[in-house]
């Protein structure tokens, strides 16, 4: 591998998620399965799953994938869940209108993936969606495509229910609450 693992970020059911560098010391993600996993595709999946993404303009950029050895290299994206920033000081000082933009790009990028026909399937916690900085604003990116799936007959647009549904609709949902309070939302 031409890469230099930095840390382990995540460790999930499937996979590992490392931070690693190049030779020219550029950071990238690289997720791999773990050697208990079932799931022997996660190269395949995680890899089309993301290009699909990519192509409308979504996802973190893939940078490679590696099917005989079964990982995925794709850009880093620095920041946190949109669950954890939910609940920072940064999002408590966040203006109306600074949280209305970044609901409506979050919607929008939904929207792309439900016009495409890719479900991503796992929104509907916000710990899937990365908070970083993009001109100095908060900027939503939407990450972990190795459960999405495709549906090739366009029928719903179930990003845009799932989130809505995360973000307004959940009547015990704290982050629906708190999104709700800020921006002055009455259901």
């Amino acid at each position: 591998m031409k890469y230099t693992k930095i840390e382990k970020i995540a460790k999930g059911w499937s996979s590992y998620i490392w931070t690693i560098k190049n030779s020219a010391g550029k950071i990238f993600v690289l997720k791999e399965v773990r050697e208990k996993s079932n799931r022997k595709n996660l190269a395949e999946r995680e890899g089309k799953m993301l290009t699909l993404a990519n192509s409308v303009g979504v996802g973190p950029k893939i940078k490679e994938i590696n099917y005989e050895k079964n990982f995925v290299i794709m850009e880093f994206i620095k920041g946190e869940k949109l669950f954890d920033w939910a609940h920072s000081k940064e999002f408590e000082n966040i203006s109306q209108k600074e949280l209305y933009e970044f609901i409506k790009e979050l919607i929008k990028q939904c929207l792309l993936l439900d016009s495409i026909g890719l479900r991503h399937t796992q929104l509907q916690v916000g710990k899937n969606i990365l908070v970083t900085k993009k001109n100095g604003k908060c900027f939503p990116v939407i990450i972990d495509y190795e459960k999405a799936s495709i549906d090739y007959e366009k029928k719903k647009e179930k990003n845009f229910g799932q989130i809505a549904s995360f973000l307004f609709y959940n009547p015990n949902g704290i982050i629906a609450k708190k999104i709700r309070i800020k921006l002055e939302v009455v259901l």
